[in-house]
């Protein structure tokens, strides 16, 4: 009878979700990678959520995949290690770096006669806060630094349910002497811990948090596209993010969005941490080719470039990242001899997106 009870009790326990508590080490630092996927649209209860809530995203289904890099400060232009790295001043001493689409720069480059790409944002990470700390943007292939005037919070640790943080970011950008545009960046951000339990994705069941985050956003630019100079503001917008964190993965497990700059509803976008399925977005031979030879290789892999790329990533077939060549040549050639034999995909990194291509390691 004992060994009964104790069998049920054991059976009992197994599926007691726990209320977790957010620390430092579960968000992610220099040289760690996650692999996202892209849901196909999918509508989600967002209001769904609470004290011992269950969430069910198994279903969700992955339209293309990639890989973030958390960056370490020590690539880059001299300003920018001098604006982000050991010599800065505390606020700005950032931990990693990340490539993203936070400003219309696209839109810039459009009408301008310089080209403006790699934007990137700077992230302090320290046991109390993880912060927004500033941006980077390639001028002409030139890394040039902007600092935030007012240092924006994403995340107060530790996080616990229930509790509630505001934060402001203030970026002021100017091109000049490059070009003569300004933008300027205004953020309000209020964040909630609004449920925890137990959340089911195509990765597996985990204990969670989940955090909701409304963010408001005024900006300005300053154009000389049409006429004399001017200010213009764009209208101001509102983008609700919904995150569900577990402890020890990094990032977020899901994030659904809903809204932001031209948006009016709609299902959200979804993005989960994911295993590699091989659907990185990337480029085609039609825009950049690169030729990889010989293929297959023992020892060594060289390539010749038709256009400037920035580095070369290796990766197994379970996708696990096994060897990086950082690139400052149109051709060149890199060592794989450590490499088992085998199939590999080589993700040739531009600021235009990946190209993917097979490598067979004798």
């Amino acid at each position: 009878m004992k060994t009964i009870i104790f069998s049920i009790f054991l059976g009992l326990a197994s599926t007691v979700v726990a209320q977790i508590t957010l620390q430092v080490n579960d968000f992610a630092t220099a040289n760690d990678t996650v692999r996202m996927s892209l849901a196909n649209p999918l509508n989600i209860d967002l209001q769904n959520t609470g004290p011992n809530s269950t969430w069910d995203f198994s279903q969700l289904s992955a339209q293309s995949q990639t890989l973030i890099n958390y960056n370490p400060i020590g690539f880059g232009s001299i300003l920018i290690i001098a604006t982000y790295g050991p010599i800065a001043s505390t606020p700005y001493k950032a931990t990693y770096f990340n490539l993203t689409n936070d400003l219309p720069i696209d839109q810039f480059s459009a009408f301008l006669p310089i080209e403006l790409s790699n934007l990137s944002q700077y992230t302090r990470r320290t046991n109390s806060q993880i912060n927004s700390i500033g941006y980077s943007i390639d001028v002409q292939g030139q890394g040039v630094p902007f600092k935030s005037d007012t240092i924006e919070t994403r995340y107060e640790l530790p996080l616990n349910f229930n509790d509630t943080y505001t934060s402001r970011g203030y970026t002021y950008i100017d091109l000049n002497p490059a070009t003569d545009i300004k933008f300027i960046q205004h953020r309000q951000r209020n964040s909630v811990i609004d449920g925890w339990g137990s959340i089911t994705t195509p990765l597996g069941t985990f204990n969670a948090l989940r955090i909701r985050h409304d963010i408001t956003e005024n900006d300005s630019i300053y154009q000389t596209f049409f006429g004399t100079g001017s200010w213009f503001a764009p209208p101001s917008f509102t983008t609700t993010e919904y995150e569900w964190w577990t402890t020890g993965k990094k990032e977020f497990l899901v994030r659904a969005t809903v809204g932001g700059f031209g948006q009016a509803g709609g299902a959200p976008t979804i993005e989960y941490q994911d295993i590699y399925l091989g659907l990185d977005a990337g480029l085609t031979e039609a825009h950049f080719s690169v030729d990889i030879y010989p293929n297959p290789a023992s020892e060594w892999c060289f390539f010749k470039s038709s256009t400037p790329f920035d580095y070369i990533e290796v990766l197994n077939l379970n996708g696990q990242i096994v060897l990086t060549h950082q690139n400052a040549a149109l051709q060149g050639y890199f060592d794989i001899s450590e490499l088992p034999s085998g199939t590999y995909t080589l993700g040739i990194h531009t600021s235009k997106g990946v190209l993917h291509k097979k490598l067979v390691k004798l």
